[in-house]
């Protein structure tokens, strides 16, 4: 006991002067729930934020198995819902539970939800999902987090924290059940192990895992580099998950444009030789000026790769992904090799696209700087995903600091 209550007071402490130390709700809200899980022991949680009107829910930041981002419900509905509407925290055991988001499909034998409510105003819940190792969740448990909880409460109200409605966006990928086994002398290792999540039309989306294997692996699924071991791949609602070595050939030539941590340009000829060299293989490409345009590189297109920077470069091979106008660009740690100077321009450039609706970016990448400026943020560990978070305030690509 004595144990658990030092605890809960260096928790408490933590978010008390994380309160006085920054005026970012989201990390707040972000840590708080991270807090609670380690506290409780849980499955998954979701940190649910109403909109201006009291009408819905939103998941502003989840962990667990189920990416439930395009998902929304309706204020007094599920233990969510009424918590927010009555203002209390609400409770659930026991076999009557069975899935606890609306259409997610996820299931759990336990759930708590605890109110973002200040002076009456309801902002949003914690909501605790599937007690690890036990039926229910303890009295104890909720009394420590409903501290939290209104600790939290208070950096909403204190820096008028204003939820925006999501825009409605059409998933154009969407990976269900997906697992990706690499053989090698040592046996079997397990990249992916039930990969559930939906990519969205016009968004940045950075993936990190720690050390980027199974990032790169899930990049090479949806490029069709690779063919999953089992699970299904949607491109566009078209099942594309166990294609022949011709039409993953045919998807990677029409559906995506790549870029990696070097810009793998032909050396002998210019950067826009080098894009028009992909241009020419496509029925509809973007013109290769309009390209150019794009990644600001319209002055330096007779230029050889060996004339331009590092940064051009990586621009260059990103105009060679975008003539293709694909479905998606991805991205694997295409800053690693740069200067911060050059990461800067590169990113300015991906912000961009992405802001003037080109086309999605999915970048696989451990830098944690690059995740401020990102939609939405997918943490990967032992080949699941740990949790999504959507960054309601990204930052742009000259605020960013190395």
């Amino acid at each position: 006991m004595a144990k658990r209550n030092a605890a809960i007071i260096d928790a408490t402490m933590q978010i008390m002067e994380q309160l006085l130390e920054t005026d970012d709700v989201y990390e707040v809200l972000s840590h708080s729930l991270e807090t609670m899980v380690k506290i409780v022991h849980c499955e998954a949680a979701v940190v649910w934020i109403t909109d201006s009107r009291q009408e819905r829910l939103y998941p502003l930041f989840h962990k667990g198995p189920s990416d439930i981002t395009g998902i929304s419900i309706q204020n007094g509905s599920g233990s969510e819902g009424q918590c927010v509407l009555n203002g209390e925290t609400v409770m659930h055991s026991g076999s009557g539970i069975s899935t606890v988001y609306d259409g997610s499909g996820f299931k759990a034998a336990s759930v708590m939800c605890l109110p973002l409510t200040v002076r009456s105003k309801a902002y949003g819940c914690f909501q605790l999902i599937g007690k690890t190792g036990a039926d229910s969740f303890q009295e104890d448990e909720r009394i420590i987090c409903e501290r939290l909880a209104a600790l939290a409460a208070m950096s909403i109200d204190e820096f008028s924290f204003e939820f925006k409605l999501p825009e409605t966006k059409k998933a154009v990928i969407s990976l269900k059940g997906i697992t990706k086994e690499h053989t090698s002398d040592a046996g079997k290792v397990q990249l992916l192990s039930g990969i559930d999540l939906d990519i969205y039309e016009n968004e940045f989306v950075v993936i990190t895992d720690g050390s980027g294997s199974s990032g790169s692996a899930l990049l090479n699924i949806i490029g069709g580099m690779e063919s999953p071991t089992s699970g299904t791949l949607l491109i566009e609602g078209k099942d594309r998950s166990n294609l022949s070595d011709r039409k993953l050939t045919q998807l990677r030539r029409t559906k995506f444009g790549f870029i990696f941590r070097t810009p793998r340009l032909m050396p002998n000829l210019t950067a826009k030789e080098n894009v028009r060299l992909v241009s020419d293989l496509l029925r509809e490409p973007m013109p290769v000026k309009t390209a150019l345009e794009k990644v600001g590189m319209q002055l330096r297109a007779d230029n050889y790769p060996s004339q331009l920077t590092a940064s051009q470069q990586q621009r260059a091979a990103v105009a060679r992904a975008l003539v293709k106008n694909p479905t998606a660009i991805l991205a694997d740690e295409p800053t690693a090799a740069l200067t911060p100077e050059g990461k800067v321009e590169l990113l300015d450039v991906i912000e961009k696209i992405v802001r003037d609706k080109t086309t999605t970016v999915i970048m696989s990448t451990q830098d944690a700087e690059i995740c401020k400026m990102a939609d939405r943020i997918i943490k990967i560990r032992a080949g699941r995903v740990e949790s999504i978070m959507t960054n309601p305030a990204p930052l742009h690509a000259d605020e960013l600091t190395w």
